[in-house]
């Protein structure tokens, strides 16, 4: 077995189970490369529909709750009302995480994540690629519903934990854990290579600084407490003194809880966590390092085990993890109905009466428009993305869906049965269509315009239902992110150092200065759109012109784009149009509107015609140079060396790449064809 083989044997954070091993062999001997990136670009994709797909569940029952009511903290049912409403809160943010995690992955990998209506619609729900269930072969339904016994049945449902040897299941899977697996067995096999996880930019990933496990929604008392108490420890009536916490800052795999991924290792760890933190693995079901945190499955079994009905010997329940003894206490059906909202199962907003419909479905757009701002993260300049994800994510999730819900939960379907149990209105998180991604926005506003035009003066919309419905047009506009094609970006980090252009280029260059198709061409030190080189055929870029033909006399200061459009002798690009002679000689045309194609020359640019047909731009026009324009400036120099340098190295050893003109150095470029072939964009 070679040394690169064995590396991938094992995966890097846990060993692969046998189950495991076999389909690593299968795909090794069977699969084609091209099979490999195919099923795990389209297994990531599935998995965070399948982790998209559990958070409105988990939110519907959070919101059911009432977290402090009459009573709290003293009395024992409203201290697990909170408790029980802190632990789902915990996990709903860690199926964020997860979501999280497998879009860096899938980003990385050079696809843009999908979750803007890949909502299941409608509830009740399988999950994507579940199996059937039992001789009738049904499936999953996991319901919106409130709190109860039975939802955490379904709870336990989702994060059902694999057996030890479980196969890894890319469909019909019956644990979450299977299709995770799969998607390891995948990146562990040898077609999977580091590099292909730098297709997407790291810096445009989910930054690790953006998630926090633990908020004062995820804490709960222990024990009574005095509200007004202070909160150092050294008083002990205080809050902080009876909080439990649900989450450890330890939960993950990996060097943070939110992982960027640039390599196979960084990707298994990523995976580990969503594995471990949801259904556990091995005997023990614990995620963290000193085995103090439980599995998302263990969580909820061990709210179940506080209520009567819970049996730890049910024949649906595992050996393994040994299930709690039911609690001391446990509370009956009546006493949690008095901590529990009137939520309908599965409640669709075409049922509701008028007006409350139309809450509804903005709730449901904006969670949508929710969706759409997380796929934007990946379209933020990197330095921008903290702050745009707090005012972006945070506030729509903590200011403004959040306490949108509340107000909801005060509203009663029938205004003339308002008593306790009377049924509420309740989110149904459909999958509003607010129209394309860069219309989204101005439908969203437009439906709270609506709402208040109709309904302001109606005595269910409560001044703090309009409040927080205003808030929502406060949200950042992502139209204009969403306006031109997406993609997943470039890794530029490797460049770092290296000159960018400009952002106010020089708009006057000196009469003396030859103008140059593309980097290392140039014929003086500091020629170049950067400015910053030290000698001839050392230069960052072009300092071509365009041709401007409606004032000849005035020439603009730019790279050309295209056949015939340069203004300048010496400006030829080639690759794209012109002649077999042109395509030869390319920065050697005549003068004006002979030279042949796009400057700056891409790397990724091959001639299409000539001698140089399929060969590097780049690299024939740097022989062009070396030829024809540097014996002329030894000449002039004698203290040049005998052939033109160049100081790029191996980064830049056929040119400046599409990945540093645009993704790194900010210009935007086009190399016109219909093919997608020229390495820059299309003029298709």
């Amino acid at each position: 077995m070679s040394s690169h083989q064995s590396e991938l044997a094992v995966d890097p954070v846990r060993p692969l189970s046998e189950a495991e091993r076999r389909l690593v062999e299968h795909i090794n001997r069977s699969w084609t490369r091209e099979r490999a990136l195919t099923e795990l670009t389209s297994h990531l994709q599935i998995a965070i529909e399948v982790e998209l797909a559990t958070i409105p569940i988990y939110l519907y029952t959070y919101y059911s709750i009432d977290r402090t009511p009459a009573g709290f903290p003293d009395s024992a049912i409203s201290r697990f009302a909170d408790a029980t409403g802190a632990t789902i809160m915990s996990v709903a943010v860690e199926e964020m995480l997860h979501m999280s995690l497998s879009s860096n992955v899938l980003f990385a990998l050079g696809q843009q994540p999908q979750l803007y209506l890949r909502s299941p619609a409608p509830y009740p729900t399988n999950l994507p690629g579940h199996a059937k269930l039992g001789p009738d072969a049904k499936p999953l339904s996991l319901p919106l519903a409130k709190l109860s016994l039975q939802q955490l049945w379904h709870f336990l449902e989702i994060e059902y934990p694999a057996a030890t040897d479980a196969p890894p299941e890319g469909s019909n899977w019956e644990t979450i854990g299977q299709i995770y697996s799969y998607v390891r067995c995948i990146i562990c096999s040898r077609h999977i290579r580091d590099a292909d996880f730098r297709r997407g930019a790291r810096q445009r990933q989910i930054q690790p600084g953006n998630y926090a496990p633990s908020s004062i929604d995820t804490v709960f008392p222990k024990k009574a407490f005095d509200a007004q108490c202070p909160v150092p420890a050294s008083a002990p009536g205080s809050a902080a003194h009876v909080a439990g916490y649900t989450s450890r800052e330890d939960s993950h795999a990996g060097p943070a809880e939110l992982l960027t991924i640039d390599s196979r290792r960084a990707a298994l760890q990523a995976i580990q966590t969503i594995d471990a933190q949801g259904e556990g693995f091995g005997p023990s079901k614990f995620d963290d390092p000193s085995h103090h945190e439980l599995s998302h499955y263990y969580k909820f079994l061990t709210l179940q085990s506080h209520l009567h009905g819970y049996d730890p010997m049910h024949e649906d329940l595992p050996r393994t993890p040994a299930p709690p003894a039911p609690a001391a206490r446990l509370f009956s059906a009546d006493e949690l109905r008095g901590v529990v909202f009137d939520f309908p199962e599965n409640p669709v907003a075409s049922a509701y009466p008028s007006g409350r419909r139309d809450v509804a479905n903005l709730v449901s757009g904006l969670y949508q428009y929710m969706l759409i701002m997380t796929e934007s993260i990946f379209l933020q300049p990197p330095a921008q993305q903290k702050l745009y994800f707090n005012q972006s994510l945070h506030r729509s999730m903590i200011w403004i869906l959040d306490k949108i819900i509340r107000v909801m939960r005060n509203v009663y379907l029938d205004e003339s049965n308002r008593s306790p149990a009377s049924p509420r209105l309740a989110p149904t998180f459909e999958n509003i269509d607010l129209g394309p991604r860069d219309k989204a926005f101005g439908t969203l506003v437009s439906m709270c315009n609506e709402l208040n035009a109709r309904y302001g003066n109606a005595a269910w919309y409560t001044a703090d239902l309009q409040y927080y419905v205003n808030k929502v047009p406060t949200l950042p506009d992502v139209s204009a992110l969403w306006a031109a094609p997406v993609s997943a970006g470039c890794d530029v980090s490797k460049y770092h150092g290296i000159p960018k252009f400009p952002a106010n280029p020089p708009t006057i260059i000196g009469s003396d200065e030859v103008r140059h198709a593309c980097m290392g061409l140039n014929h003086c030190k500091n020629q170049g759109r950067t400015r910053d080189n030290a000698c001839a055929g050392q230069g960052y870029c072009s300092t071509a012109l365009a041709y401007n033909y409606a004032d000849p006399s005035s020439p603009l200061v730019s790279d050309h784009t295209c056949h015939v459009l340069n203004a300048c002798a010496g400006q030829g690009g080639c690759g794209l149009y012109g002649t077999a002679e042109e395509q030869d000689q390319p920065g050697d045309n005549g003068c004006a509107c002979l030279g042949s194609c796009a400057t700056p020359i891409n790397a990724e640019r091959f001639s299409t015609d000539g001698p140089n047909r399929g060969k590097s731009v780049w690299l024939r026009a740097r022989e062009v140079f070396a030829e024809k324009a540097w014996p002329k400036l030894r000449q002039a120099d004698p203290s040049l060396p005998a052939t033109p340098p160049n100081v790029h190295g191996d980064l830049f050893k056929y040119g400046p790449t599409i990945e540093w003109i645009e993704d790194y150095s900010g210009q935007g470029m086009t190399a016109c064809g219909a093919s997608g072939m020229s390495g820059a964009h299309s003029c298709a």
